[in-house]
C-alpha cells in the first residue's frame, strides 16, 4: 500500500461564497434593538443623577455621550444585520456574521456531539430561538446561531442529528 497525499491548488477548492445563506427575519433585528434600549434606557440613570449635581457642563456632556454611543449602538444593529446568516452543504453548516470585525464559521456535521435550542423570554415573544451545535473541538469550535424563527431551529437541530447519526 503506497502512501499518497496529493496537492490541491488554492483555486480549486470550493468557495463558500457560492454556497446559498439563508438570512436571519426582521423580528431578529427588532429583539435586538429592544435589548439596546433597555440597556440604554437603564444606563440613562446616570446622565439624570448628574442634573442633581448642579454642574450643568457635566450634565450636558452626560447626555451627548450617551447620545452619541446610543446612536453607534443601533447604527451597528442597523449594519451588521444583513451580514448575518446561515447556509447548509452537504457536509457542514456555516454562519456568518460580522459588519466591522467579519467572522466566518463552518462546523462539518461529523464534528458535531449534539445540539440544543434555547429561548429567553423576548426570544419567545418574537418566536426566536437560538440553535447551538456542540463540536469535539470544545468551546472555541462550538457554534451558535441566534435569531431563527423556532420552527426552523427545530428544523434545522433534527436535521444535524439525522446528519451526524448518519456519519457515525
Amino acid at each position: 500500500m503506497t502512501f499518497e497525499n496529493n496537492p490541491i491548488a488554492p483555486e480549486e477548492l470550493p468557495e463558500i461564497q457560492d454556497a446559498v445563506f439563508h438570512d436571519h427575519p426582521v423580528r431578529f433585528r427588532k429583539k435586538k434593538l429592544i435589548i439596546r434600549l433597555i440597556v440604554f434606557v437603564i444606563l440613562l440613570a446616570g446622565p439624570v443623577a448628574l442634573i442633581f449635581t448642579g454642574n450643568m457642563l457635566v450634565v450636558i456632556l452626560s447626555f451627548v455621550a450617551w447620545t452619541l454611543l446610543f446612536s453607534f449602538s443601533v447604527l451597528i444593529v442597523f449594519k451588521e444585520f444583513p451580514k448575518r446568516a446561515y447556509a447548509l452543504r452537504e457536509k457542514d453548516i456555516t454562519y456568518r456574521k460580522g459588519w466591522i470585525f467579519h467572522s466566518v464559521t463552518s462546523v462539518p456535521f461529523n464534528r458535531i456531539q449534539h445540539s440544543e435550542i434555547d429561548q429567553g423570554p423576548l426570544d419567545r415573544a418574537f418566536s426566536l430561538a437560538s440553535l447551538n451545535l456542540y463540536t469535539a473541538g470544545g468551546s472555541g469550535s462550538d457554534l451558535t446561531i441566534p435569531g431563527l424563527p423556532y420552527e426552523e431551529a427545530v428544523r434545522l437541530r433534527e436535521y444535524v442529528a439525522r446528519k451526524t447519526a448518519a456519519d457515525e
